[in-house]
């Protein structure tokens, strides 16, 4: 059967990363649906089955406090991608907002978003998360928000490139003479042209900022105990690595998996929305 949409089309063609979004999709349920079908309680602690190794009961083995580990990761992975979504998701929806209305209108507000965008983006991303959580405060929605922060500068930077680019395109400078408002020229022309950028950019940077929240967490300024996620698992199990290396790999391997899967999800994305592509 031939698929008629050119971009669904290219996007299935590209095998890597049709693989990638299958493992995305399995590893978000697992995250969010998981939870309510495991059987140890992510914080139960029983001495008697401290480093027990894989088994049918373990499938991970248990930590060092004689948790299951498999359920700590289930558990760990709802806290790591949720933060993960509300993150991005704020770095879009406020640099979105940021780059329509700077590239569209220009003039001074377009010069000062501009030179406060150049500020953020000379600082490294995960300085300014470390800052904001300093200013914030840590725990996991604060994580969450200072990773939206960090994020800003580049969806801005994307959408007003792209605004730059659509506004000097005839339809759009037609739409102008005709009288047509500017908010329906943004929503109606403008928009869907800056949108397949957005979410190729968001689809890479959930990956990005997975890993972010997972280091804060691992440093002990991001998200705190008794939350479970999967930086903090590793942080914990980092002392007793040598008698339980699991600890450490296993929450180290959900956190790599999830950040490859969304570059190469990214990647195919990028490829169906390119006009050149398949032709």
């Amino acid at each position: 059967m031939r698929i008629k949409n050119k971009k669904l089309r290219i996007l299935l063609s590209r095998k890597l990363s049709v693989a990638a979004a299958v493992v995305l999709i399995i590893m978000i349920l697992t995250a969010f649906i998981g939870p309510f079908l495991t059987t140890y309680d992510p914080h139960e602690m029983d001495l008697s089955r401290r480093y027990a190794g894989i088994s049918r009961e373990h499938w991970l083995g248990a930590d060092h406090m004689g948790r299951d580990l498999f359920t700590r990761i289930v558990h760990g992975g709802q806290t790591s991608i949720g933060l993960a979504f509300f993150g991005v998701s704020i770095g879009v929806s406020f640099g979105l907002l940021l780059g329509l209305i700077s590239g569209y209108y220009g003039g001074i507000i377009d010069v000062l978003a501009s030179r406060f965008i150049d500020f953020l983006m000379a600082v490294p991303t995960f300085m300014i998360a470390i800052i904001s959580l300093a200013i914030l405060g840590s725990g996991g929605i604060n994580s969450g928000i200072a990773v939206g922060i960090s994020t800003i500068p580049l969806f801005m930077r994307i959408a007003r490139a792209q605004v730059l680019v659509v506004r000097e395109s005839e339809h759009v400078k037609a739409a102008l003479m005709t009288g047509v408002s500017d908010l329906r020229i943004i929503m109606t022309y403008i928009l869907p042209e800056v949108l397949p950028l957005i979410v190729v950019a968001f689809t890479i940077n959930l990956g990005t900022a997975l890993l972010t929240i997972s280091i804060l967490a691992y440093l002990g300024i991001g998200v705190t105990l008794p939350t479970i996620e999967w930086g903090s698992i590793m942080s914990g199990g980092r002392g007793v690595m040598i008698a339980f290396p699991l600890g450490v790999i296993a929450p180290g391997i959900a956190v790599t998996l999830f950040v490859t899967c969304t570059s190469l999800l990214g990647d195919g994305l990028k490829d169906a929305f390119d006009p050149k592509a398949g032709e």
